[in-house]
């Protein structure tokens, strides 16, 4: 999975969480943050944790679906 670096950032400051904080609520190591926070890949643990702490929902804003080549699954159809 890839997300929007920028927003998880930009969450991470308005939360005043440092990224071994984060890490420590996700349960990962901090590289595995800072890969999210450099736009890198991270592996399904990762992800999973990832999904699972925001929720569905908002996850889905934050993943960078065009980064990883597909479309938002989770997406309204019309």
């Amino acid at each position: 999975m890839i997300i929007k670096p920028k927003m998880l950032r930009e969450y991470l400051q308005g939360n005043k969480l440092s990224a071994e904080r984060f890490a420590d609520e996700l349960e990962v190591k901090v590289t595995e943050v800072e890969k999210l926070l450099n736009g890198e890949s991270v592996g399904l643990k990762t992800a999973v944790l990832f999904i699972y702490y925001f929720g569905a929902d908002k996850s889905q804003h934050v993943i960078d679906w065009d980064g990883m080549g597909i479309k938002n699954p989770l997406a309204k159809v019309l």
